[in-house]
Order: C-alpha cells, then sequence, then structure tokens
C-alpha cells in the first residue's frame, strides 16, 4: 500500500513536471521580435535611431549589430551581463517571461544612403549576440533633409505625461491660414489630436500642468478633424498641439516622425511648421502574449 502511494505521488510530480515544462516552452520565442517601426525623421550629420525588440526572459539575447551591405552598426545600448546571469539584464518592460528591450543607433549621412537602398531590398540584417541573424523587417525606415520654410511660430515648450498625453506649446509671430494636419494613417492608427486655439485677446495660455492633470476628454478642444479648415490664426495668438496615445492597440509600434503643418500667410508666401511625434509604447501583457502568439504562428 504504502509503495503504490510513493510511486502515485511520484507520478504526479512528474507530470506536473512535464506540465509546467509544456506551458514554459508555449511562451519562448525561437527568436527575438523587433516590435514594428515607423520612422520618417529628418537626417543630420549624426542621425540616431531606435530600435525596440522582445527577448525570451530566461536567456541572455541582445541585439548586437544591423549588417548593411557589408558594413556593421553596433547597437549603442548593448549590455552583455557578467557570467551570462539572467536577471542582470537590461530591459525597458519586464513581463512574465519576456523582457522589452532598446537598441540605439547613429548613423552618418553615407550610411544613411547606404541603409536607403539595403531597407527596400529587405537586405538589412539584425545580428543578436547568441548567433541569430534575422532580416530587418520594418514599416518605415526614412532619413530625409528636412527644411522649416519659415515658420509662423516659436516653439515655447514640449510636455509628455505618463498618462500618454503629449504635446507643443506654440505661439504665432505671423499671421497665416493653415491647412488640414495630414499625418500618416499609421499614426493615426495609434492617436488622437486636438488643437488648441487662444486668440490674442484670450487670457493667458493655459497652464502645461493643468493639461496634464486633465482627463483627455475634457481638455478644452476639439480633435483636429473635427475642426473647419482652413484655421486662421494671427500674430499673437497661443496654439496647442496635444495628442494622445490611444489604449490597447492591437498592431504596436514604435514611432518617431516629423510631419510637416502646411500653412500660407497673409503675403501668399507657404509656411510650414515641423510637428514630430513619438510614439515610445509601454506594453500591457495582453499585447505581448499577442506579439509572441503571432511571432510563433498561433495568431495571425
Amino acid at each position: 500500500m504504502k509503495k503504490n502511494w510513493f510511486w502515485g505521488v511520484i507520478s504526479i510530480i512528474f507530470i506536473s513536471w512535464i506540465g509546467n515544462t509544456i506551458y514554459f516552452e508555449s511562451k519562448q520565442l525561437k527568436e527575438p521580435v523587433i516590435l514594428n517601426t515607423y520612422i520618417d525623421v529628418p537626417s543630420s550629420e549624426n542621425t540616431i535611431f531606435t530600435l525596440l525588440y522582445i527577448t525570451n526572459k530566461n536567456e541572455v539575447v541582445e541585439l548586437d549589430s544591423l549588417l548593411v551591405d557589408g558594413y556593421t552598426y553596433s547597437n549603442e545600448r548593448n549590455y552583455f551581463p557578467w557570467f551570462g546571469e539572467p536577471s542582470a539584464q537590461s530591459y525597458k518592460q519586464e513581463f512574465t517571461h519576456h523582457f522589452l528591450k532598446e537598441a540605439l543607433f547613429t548613423l552618418s549621412e553615407d550610411d544613411i544612403k547606404r541603409l536607403h537602398e539595403s531597407i527596400q531590398t529587405d537586405n538589412v540584417l539584425a545580428r543578436f549576440t547568441n548567433g541569430q541573424v534575422i532580416p530587418l523587417k520594418v514599416d518605415k525606415l526614412n532619413f530625409t533633409f528636412y527644411k522649416d520654410d519659415q515658420s509662423i511660430f516659436s516653439h515655447a515648450s514640449s510636455f509628455s505625461s505618463n498618462a500618454g498625453i503629449q504635446g507643443s506649446l506654440l505661439e504665432v509671430v505671423e499671421s497665416a491660414n493653415m491647412e488640414p494636419i495630414e499625418l500618416p494613417e499609421v499614426i493615426r492608427e495609434n492617436m488622437d489630436l486636438k488643437v488648441m486655439l487662444l486668440k490674442s485677446k484670450s487670457a493667458n495660455f493655459v497652464d502645461v500642468k493643468k493639461i496634464l492633470k486633465t482627463d483627455w476628454e475634457d481638455i478644452d478642444a476639439p480633435l483636429d478633424i473635427e475642426i473647419n479648415w482652413p484655421l486662421q490664426i494671427e500674430e499673437g495668438d497661443k496654439v496647442g498641439l496635444i495628442y494622445k496615445l490611444k489604449d490597447n492597440v492591437e498592431d504596436v509600434k514604435y514611432i518617431e516622425a516629423t510631419h510637416n503643418w502646411i500653412g500660407k500667410k497673409i503675403n501668399g508666401q507657404q509656411s510650414s511648421y515641423g510637428i514630430y511625434v513619438q510614439v515610445d509604447p509601454t506594453l500591457t501583457q495582453n499585447q505581448v502574449n499577442t506579439i509572441v502568439k503571432k511571432a510563433r504562428g498561433e495568431e495571425k
């Protein structure tokens, strides 16, 4: 009787171990996943850009470098702990079975030309510290010369909050009629934009701290798609461009883009203002689960 009891306990332990192992393996990535990325920003003498990627938590894996047409660009955030200790890794977010990490690269003007040609033909490879090499597939990776065409705004300040509200406060230094803000669809899918306009005779411009403490629905400004364009603004007016990241976006992306807001001055000359948008997502466990399932081929 005691012998049967002993083997019964051993069987239960063994079955539990098998079950836990199968469950654990079902949550693991076969290779790191680089988040969908949309970057369209001005180039400079040294242009910096970011890639976010997900690795298994129990492994020490870093994005080591990008391989472009025989050239190697090293990740400046590469962190490889002593003795390969998994708990000592550097990461942006920690999840049940995974880490979200950040890679940073700096490109010269010649590097950018090379990258532009290679990214179109899927000839950019991401090499990881565990020896895996995978093609870099991103929605957009574009760096172009940007010319601020005599902007009629002076930049007052930028702000952001943990609640996902970001924006810029601008002062109008020359009257103009501004055309609709035609943001790319990929940005529209991830954020809503409100335009706050205070005429020069109004009281002092709303305090940034007040905006950040106000619920999005209660911010007293229309969505840009609700405005009757063109928008007439005059010297001395104040303009707030305030946007909020949408919650529970299924197709999570890292977005960094500069978009021209076009207008026409009173004298007929064109004016533009570069609206800078950055979506550096804070992921939920459910979003990570979805990303992992898609990478494993378990979900479309």
